[in-house]
């Protein structure tokens, strides 16, 4: 999965130089910025450039689901743990074990959900649905969001003790209007990516 952060702002220098220094630390990291300015090519650019290339990359998108289904999404289930649970599902956790899982607006992940997700965090485990076993697992976390998490603390939205288990390393990306100088370097980089289509 190639990936590359194009721009030659202070901004984005920045980034690419914390992301040199992270990559290979498995530390955890938090990419905040408004939506569309590129936070999944952000975790592109962690995987490809860290030991784990070449090993699962796995996504959610902690927005698309309800509970139930996140929840069996991410921690998968035993064959018979609920009605429709006709074979065992291995989940996202299980399946980015060794590589990275993106956990993608991990804002509007629920409580109840996100006190789960810490125990996997602090503890390297986890127990599917319907299952008594715990699964242990070598993930490397990293989690993007849009919101503002420490007004959600506030709010009482957003576990205090995940924030900080997940911000070791916290990325932020201005949007672009804050950085005309990129402009010319995008669209550069298109009209040579476009014109090697054709």
């Amino acid at each position: 999965m190639a990936a590359k952060f194009i721009g030659k702002s202070p901004a984005i220098e920045n980034i690419k130089d914390l992301l040199k220094v992270v990559a290979n630390t498995a530390l955890s990291v938090i990419i905040y910025g408004e939506t569309g300015v590129g936070k999944e090519l952000i975790v592109q650019c962690l995987y490809s450039k860290s030991n784990r290339t070449g090993k699962p990359f796995v996504k959610v998108n902690c927005a698309a689901l309800p509970d139930t289904l996140l929840e069996s999404e991410m921690f998968g289930y035993e064959q018979g743990a609920f009605t429709g649970a006709e074979r065992r599902k291995r989940g996202k956790f299980e399946q980015a074990h060794g590589g990275v899982l993106f956990l993608d607006e991990i804002g509007d992940m629920s409580l109840p959900l996100q006190s789960k997700l810490l125990h996997v965090l602090q503890g390297g485990d986890f127990t599917p649905l319907g299952s008594e076993k715990a699964v242990s697992t070598d993930t490397w976390v990293i989690a993007a969001t849009n919101h503002e998490l420490e007004h959600d603390m506030q709010n009482g939205e957003f576990r205090e003790d995940l924030y900080y288990r997940l911000s070791t390393i916290k990325i932020y990306i201005e949007p672009l209007r804050n950085r005309p100088e990129d402009i010319p370097h995008l669209i550069e980089h298109y009209i040579k990516d476009y014109t090697t289509m054709f």
